[in-house]
């Protein structure tokens, strides 16, 4: 039962790549252009995580990285410098763009957690297969202003082929 729900929790950060993805192509199409989109989703990865180290000093679990890194005053300024750059960064942009980076954060935790625990391969064709059904959906409806590109038989055949992997790649163990 475990391993079902982290494979879930592997698509469900696949879905949110596809968010990820899709934010970070509205970004690279505005003015900004793509090294800004990926100055943007970088700077709140930085917040995620200065957030996360937060939480577990706080918790009284530090991290284990190098002082000062590991302390609460050096964590929380270094989440005001980043989201005080991701502020100005985002000037004249919708606000939710800046939860891309959020979901690189995700990723990369879900990595490090995840990978271990079902393995490389169903990890990444998990995520992959939540990519792709998260992908054909804001697809369909052209979200955040890119190309919509409806539905289709043959698209949801993909899907369900892509799932039918990651099951293979499970039972192959």
């Amino acid at each position: 039962m475990t391993q079902a729900l982290y494979i879930l929790a592997a698509l469900f950060v696949g879905v949110t790549s596809a968010f990820q993805i899709s934010m970070l192509a509205a970004l690279g199409r505005s003015p900004r252009g793509p090294l800004e989109a990926t100055w943007i989703s970088m700077l709140a990865s930085v917040i995620g995580a200065t957030l996360a180290f937060n939480y577990r000093i706080l918790k009284g679990d530090p991290p284990n990285v190098p002082a000062p890194f590991n302390n609460a005053l050096m964590m929380l300024a270094l989440c005001g410098a980043g989201l005080v750059a991701l502020l100005i960064s985002m000037r004249g942009i919708h606000w939710y763009y800046g939860l891309a980076g959020l979901a690189g954060f995700a990723y990369v935790i879900a990595a490090s957690f995840l990978g271990q625990r079902i393995g490389i391969a169903l990890f990444v064709s998990s995520v992959t297969a939540g990519t792709l059904l998260g992908s054909v959906v804001l697809d369909h409806f052209g979200a955040f202003g890119n190309a919509e590109q409806r539905l289709s038989f043959v698209r949801m055949a993909g899907v369900v082929a892509l799932m039918a992997g990651v099951v293979l790649v499970r039972s192959g163990r």
